[in-house]
């Protein structure tokens, strides 16, 4: 019976249960602090100060009133005996403070712009007089926080609205913060929502790729699923945000690397809004240098066109009570890249002739031989594979010798995003907000308008949406204690979809396919049909957030609890093994191509659809004080209690392997055809339907503190400490269930029947299409296995910083700072079951088959036999051929990250603004794996089980040098009649990046190692300087980035020596300018028109070099980024 998938209703395990439970005791626990409302009123900040005579006398007593001028919103303290005052927990935006004390004159201090998450010291002193005498005294708030203790910068509103942005992507602004490095490679295998306003990763301050926190309006608003983060506002919708990293206090937690704390625009008591168009054309830009060269010789453009255009609103509904906010932008792109390469069979080629395609022109100058029993680079195109050869007649073809086909791609993209938000002022001491955004992108798959060239195949569709909504709720409960309480709900919707063409038996492969006109089929160093990652696939992820904080004013301290409970479920189906994934890597003849035409098979990976039903529970408490210990001297310490809660698979797809279970022939009653080893939920002792036992213990310690030496407000030196802990992505477990008895992945390795028969000639039956599970189903022979352990230590982070921050005259501000982290228990994969390289001879099928060492077809015939050369099927053949790769987690995997951060910036003033940070750090750990944070695949972990030191190396995230600036200026309103229309209102804005090279390793192309563990294996390098001489290959235009000289190919049996990611690739500079020119149409409206240009100069943006040492291209940089790309834009703004 074929295999099928039917949704079943999630069921309670244990540990969801005991989590349940557990965390609304803790909850309701904060919950008696304060009546719990719906929701918090938004991401907000901070005033405090203290009050003094002009003697210096402090003034207890005095009656302080903080309003927001822009809405009304008034919150009101008195202070205490010291002098001492503090409004927690306000909405961000402009302010007045009001001061009064009988017998002084009343003070009101304007100018003060309180930003999210800030902390502002504003002191007031006060003269003698009349209560009805009033001072206004017109000043902004200083520039240091003398009472933040971590490392943070805010992105805001002028920088949001006036930076080029390119896609209008306002995470991308990320990137301007200080130790931040974009990881571009983040979108989890076409899994994540993508399109231009999708989830980006960063790295910041050497934390993992995917372990940034957001929180929009004051929920979270990560993605569980990938764990990067939900769809952002437009720039016209979003306020503010806040980046801040480096052992931040205990109210922060679930991810360690950063917290994004954003702030979405509200209403006001004035009516605003405005709307906008924002044009791309190709005409405009500059051609990328690898693009295909047209009749006339010239490069050919892409055919790029791109409009955004939407509009925002906002006003009063009530005045000082209830205002409204909306917005709307819609993309809608056309494009048509002509820089995509592939190597085709040429005719030459068909004919049996690949003498032109061996020679040092066509393989970076060095001659390749066909292995024997292939003489003089002629093959009888006899010998060629039946499938192959109709396969060929469908690829494009081409008239260069070397087979380089290049080709565009054209894609279609439609993105739209809808927001809303309603702010209440209930009364001066209620406040509520309700937030809802919605943004959708789809893409039709390129093959629907290129049906004619089979190559755009490997490129899928989407049809995704993301929701998102958060309320929340305010309440000023005393003249000293706040209480927030915060709900969200997130959903990520993502419909990947391909298109149709011709599948596996349509070109005569004797195989079955789930996906019967999808075919899947990679030849290294030639072209590529298909890919498992582009398939029909839907991943729908739910995630829902309640929360409560009460911050509590006594004397010099403020005593800050809260918690929060989360619950997130991950339901997917998808096809990415399911149509039958087919590699050949040139392995039996020295290339590519040839192997190909011949039907020498390399691989042939299968299984029925994946799928993953999960859910997952999280919640954490904390409480801390912060303590003002003199007027100089801030001190902050508390604890954050988040037990780790595994995810459970609701369809019990979940099992786990003991090698000593193994050994001792211990089975399983649930599925009485499983192998030894394997047990399941529902066997003694399996840890119901999750695998693995919760982590109850992971309490972090969290202290800090802030200095101000001067007393002044001027100066601050900050150093804190945390120890946190990370959680892994809802995918984690996306390759489970491919396991038996359910997907039941196959590998088949080189088999006898070669591309057309796959199954024949090899020890690995065609199980497809398989049976559905039941406690009598047949198991998998050599079944591939990913386990965890029943326990499992939750990746820790141990992080500190100390910084001296300093402003000098009313508009700058600088700062020097170290930052440090340590991470340990990271999720790393060791293999159990890779092959013996000194086993030569095995039986297969009752025939004995021996490899001879030296042979030319010694790797091939290795491969062959691979199953039979592991370990487990050498103790014992019998219930040995039921394992293939078997790997298991294990969390011994370190990080360590030092980085010196310079940084210095000027606010507004006299129209000019700039930013500018520097970064100098080093990164050096275990492999990558899935750092306990994303989904690994088998045969990606360790190389070596004996030594797992020898994969330490560089990060992938090790940029060592990064520099970021900011700046913009405006032109005067001039006198003059002339002048003033000419020379008034002009804007330029404009950023310069630099970062250094990312890291990278040498890869052998092929199983040099004869293990069956491909992937992650390296090269010897043999000389110390690795680099090329930077010289362009006429042939293919690409840059000779590193020498193939200095790289040999290990000996086969037998691991590389080079170190992991120790040679730097290629680093990237960009700038990016905007001029804009605003004309005043009333007193409230104004008309902009603007021109931006990303990479302004047309600097080229090479990408990273191809480092597969069996690369005919090996060494060469064949790609780059975009060139320079123009956009126009039009405004109107009341």
């Amino acid at each position: 019976m074929e295999q099928s998938r039917a949704r079943v209703p999630h069921e309670k395990g244990d540990s969801y249960r005991k989590a349940i439970s557990t965390g609304l005791i803790a909850i309701v626990v904060v919950l008696m602090s304060g009546p719990p409302a719906f929701a918090q009123a938004g991401a907000t900040g901070q005033i405090s100060g203290s009050v003094a005579d002009q003697s210096g006398g402090v003034l207890p007593g005095v009656d302080i009133t903080a309003t927001q001028t822009e809405t009304g919103f008034k919150r009101s303290a008195v202070t205490d005996s010291g002098g001492l005052y503090t409004l927690p927990s306000l909405p961000t935006g402009p302010y007045r403070i009001d001061v009064t004390l009988s017998g002084f004159r009343t003070v009101s201090r304007t100018g003060i712009t309180l930003q999210v998450n800030a902390n502002l010291v504003v002191p007031i002193t006060m003269s003698i007089g009349e209560l009805n005498e009033s001072i206004t005294v017109l000043g902004e708030a200083p520039l240091v926080e003398t009472r933040n203790l971590g490392v943070g910068q805010v992105i805001d509103n002028e920088r949001i609205m006036e930076l080029p942005l390119n896609g209008r992507n306002t995470a991308d602004l990320l990137q301007y913060a200080p130790a931040a490095v974009p990881q571009p490679s983040m979108n989890a295998g076409g899994r994540s929502f993508g399109g231009s306003q999708g989830g980006l990763g960063y790295s910041i301050a050497g934390g993992l790729a995917n372990a940034v926190s957001y929180v929009l309006d004051g929920a979270s608003h990560n993605n569980p699923y990938d764990n990067l983060n939900l769809p952002l506002p437009f720039p016209d919708a979003m306020q503010e945000f806040r980046v801040e990293t480096s052992a931040l206090t205990a109210q922060n937690g679930m991810h360690t690397g950063a917290a994004v704390n954003g702030v979405t625009k509200s209403g006001t008591n004035q009516l605003h809004g405005n709307a906008f168009e924002f044009l791309r054309d190709a005409s405009m830009n500059a051609s990328n240098p690898f693009n295909a060269r047209g009749a006339d010789g010239k490069r050919l453009d892409d055919g790029l066109n791109r409009n955004q255009y939407g509009g925002t609103i906002g006003g009063p509904i009530l005045a000082d009570r209830l205002f409204y906010f909306a917005g709307y932008q819609g993309t809608r792109t056309k494009q048509r890249p002509n820089d995509l390469r592939a190597f085709v069979p040429t005719a030459q080629m068909l004919a049996g002739d690949f003498t032109a395609f061996t020679a040092p022109a066509c393989n970076n100058g060095r001659q390749i031989n066909l292995a024997a029993p292939f003489v003089g680079n002629q093959i009888n195109p006899a010998s060629f594979s039946r499938a192959a050869l109709n396969l060929a007649s469908k690829l494009p073809t081409t008239t260069d010798p070397c087979g380089l086909f290049q080709y565009s791609l054209q894609t279609v993209t439609k993105e739209t995003q809808t927001i809303g938000k309603v702010d209440y002022q209930l009364n001066d001491r209620q406040s509520l907000f309700g937030r809802y955004m919605a943004t959708s992108f789809f893409r039709e798959p390129p093959i629907v308008a290129e049906i004619d060239n089979v190559l755009t195949s490997a490129t899928a569709g989407n049809d995704n949406l993301a929701q998102s909504f958060a309320g929340g709720h305010t309440w000023v409960i005393g003249e000293a204690m706040v209480n927030s309480f915060r709900a969200a709900f997130n959903r990520a919707a993502v419909h990947r979809t391909n298109g149709e063409y011709f599948g596996p038996n349509d070109i005569g492969i004797n195989m079955y396919t789930y996906l019967p006109k999808y075919l899947i089929l990679s030849v290294t160093n030639g072209f590529t049909v298909g890919a498992g990652t582009s398939t029909d696939a839907t991943f729908v992820t739910d995630s829902f957030q309640v929360g409560n904080d009460v911050t509590l004013v006594r004397g010099p301290h403020q005593f800050a609890v809260g918690g929060s409970i989360a619950h997130w479920t991950s339901d997917s189906v998808a096809n990415v093994r399911a149509g039958g994934n087919l590699t050949i890597n040139g392995s039996v003849t020295g290339s590519g191509l040839s192997d190909f035409l011949l039907g020498r098979l390399t691989q042939l990976q299968q299984s029925a659809p994946n799928t993953l039903f999960m859910k997952q529970t999280y919640f954490a408490v904390y409480a801390q004080d912060t303590w003002r210990a003199n007027s100089r001297v801030t001190l902050n310490y508390g604890l954050r209690w988040e037990p780790f809660i595994p995810q459970e698979l609701t369809q019990n797809q979940i099992y786990n392997f003991d090698l000593a279970r193994f050994q001792q022939g211990v089975r399983s009653v649930v599925y009485r055809n499983a192998p030894p080893g394997l047990h399941y939920p529902g066997d003694s002792g399996f840890p119901s339907q999750a695998g693995m036992h919760a982590a109850w213990g992971n309490v972090g310690p969290r202290v800090g503190l802030a200095w101000d030496p001067r007393g002044d407000g001027r100066m601050a030196i900050r150093a804190s400490y945390a120890r946190s802990f990370d959680f892994v992505s809802g995918g984690f477990h996306i390759n489970t269930a491919n396991a038996p008895p359910w997907g039941n992945e196959i590998r088949v390795s080189s088999p006898g029947g070669g591309l057309d028969n796959p199954f024949v000639g090899t020890d690995q039956p065609n199980i497809f299409p398989t049976q559905l599970a039941s406690p009598d189903v047949p198991f998998t022979p050599f079944g591939a296995y990913l386990s965890t352990n029943y326990d499992m230590a939750t990746p820790e982070v141990h992080q500190w910083h100390l910084t001296v921050e300093r402003q000098f005259g009313r508009s700058w501000i600088a700062s020097a700072g170290y930052l440090g982290n340590y991470v340990k228990n990271l999720w790393e994969t060791e293999p159990l079951n890779l092959s013996d390289p000194s086993v030569t001879s095995a039986v297969i099928g009752g025939i004995r088959t021996t490899c001879v060492p030296g042979a030319a077809n010694f790797q091939t015939c290795m491969t062959q036999i691979q199953n039979q050369r592991r370990p487990f099927y050498l103790a014992n053949p019998v219930v040995g051929e039921l394992f293939g790769p078997v790997d298991r987690y294990v969390t011994d995997g370190t990080q360590r990250y030092n980085g010196l951060v310079l940084h210095i910036s000027r606010r507004a003033a006299q129209g000019g603004t700039l930013s500018a940070n520097y970064t100098l750090s080093k990164c050096f750990g275990s492999p990558p794996g899935n750092g306990g944070t994303a989904s690994p695949n088998l045969g990606t972990g360790y190389n070596n089980p004996a030594d797992h030191g020898f994969d330490d190396g560089n990060c992938d995230t090790d940029r060592r040098h990064v520099f970021t600036l900011t700046a913009g200026i405006s032109s005067p309103l001039m006198s003059g009649n002339v002048l003033k229309v000419l020379a008034s209102d002009w804007r330029l804005a404009g950023s310069f990046r630099a970062l250094s090279g990312p890291f990278m390793s040498v890869l052998p192309g092929s199983d040099r190692a004869l293990n069956g563990q491909t992937g992650t294996q390296r090269v010897n390098q043999i000389m110390d300087d690795p680099f090329g001489d930077l010289t362009i290959n006429p042939a293919n235009g690409g840059l000779r980035y590193l020498n193939p000289a200095a790289f040999a190919q290990p000996a086969l049996g037998t691991l590389g020596t080079m170190g992991r990611n120790s040679v730097e690739g290629i680093g990237s500079r960009s700038v990016d300018l905007s001029l804009s020119r605003a004309f005043r149409i009333a007193s409230t409206a104004r008309f902009e028109i603007r021109a931006e240009a990303f990479n302004a100069l047309n600097w080229f943006q090479w990408n990273q070099p191809n480092n597969t040492l069996s690369s005919p291209i090996f060494g060469q940089i064949t790609s780059a980024a975009d060139p320079r790309i123009v956009q126009l834009a039009a405004k109107f703004a009341f």
